[in-house]
């Protein structure tokens, strides 16, 4: 029950010449001088009869937490000190939690009662393995993972399969550092789905 389902969404990667005589505004256009691509990402969902609060809670158990403060030492510290600090904010998956964005919680706004959380999750030191090869790398850092409780009963955890995300940037590199957190994640989610 914990096997993955995996779906492909097309999304917006070839070069659309002559934008400028495109008008901005109407419906589906980019915005004029805008450069615009397709490209796809595989899109990864699992789905596990555990509640949602047993799911969340392992994940967060294997995830260490970001403490942004790290950043105001990146001009004072030598980098192997900074290297040493980010480690230990690392979980035993190697990640770490950015942000939790409680979407469940939000819902009570419109008088509904939800379960669902947005975790953006990742590693500077993982980042940083691809933005030196290639800067725009960092749009997708950190990663972001769902974890809802669906209307069936089960919790599902959802998140978009790095090595596609990563994929358009077309550099070796980059695509090695992308396969391995495909692994860290699946890792991660089958781990907190085990029974």
């Amino acid at each position: 029950m914990n096997q993955p389902l995996i779906y492909f969404v097309g999304l917006v990667a070839f070069p659309i010449l002559g934008l400028a005589a495109i008008p901005a505004g109407a419906s589906g256009d980019a915005p004029a001088g805008a450069a615009v691509t397709t490209t796809s990402v595989t899109h990864v969902t699992y789905k596990s009869s555990k509640s949602f609060e047993a799911v969340t809670a392992a994940l967060e158990k294997q995830l260490g937490k970001f403490d942004p403060g790290i950043e105001r030492s990146f001009s004072t510290l030598p980098p192997a000190e900074i290297v040493s600090r980010i480690h230990a904010m690392e979980g035993s998956s190697g990640l770490m939690i950015f942000a939790v964005r409680n979407h469940g919680q939000l819902l009570a706004l419109k008088g509904k009662k939800a379960f669902a959380r947005q975790y953006e999750i990742g590693n500077p030191l993982v980042a940083l393995e691809m933005t030196q090869h290639d800067l725009r790398a960092g749009e997708y850092a950190p990663l972001r993972v769902y974890v809802y409780a669906g209307e069936d009963g089960l919790t599902y955890v959802d998140y978009d399969l790095p090595s596609s995300l990563f994929g358009r940037f077309r550099s070796p590199q980059v695509d090695a550092v992308g396969r391995s957190l495909d692994q860290k994640l699946e890792n991660l989610v089958a781990n907190a789905l085990k029974d």
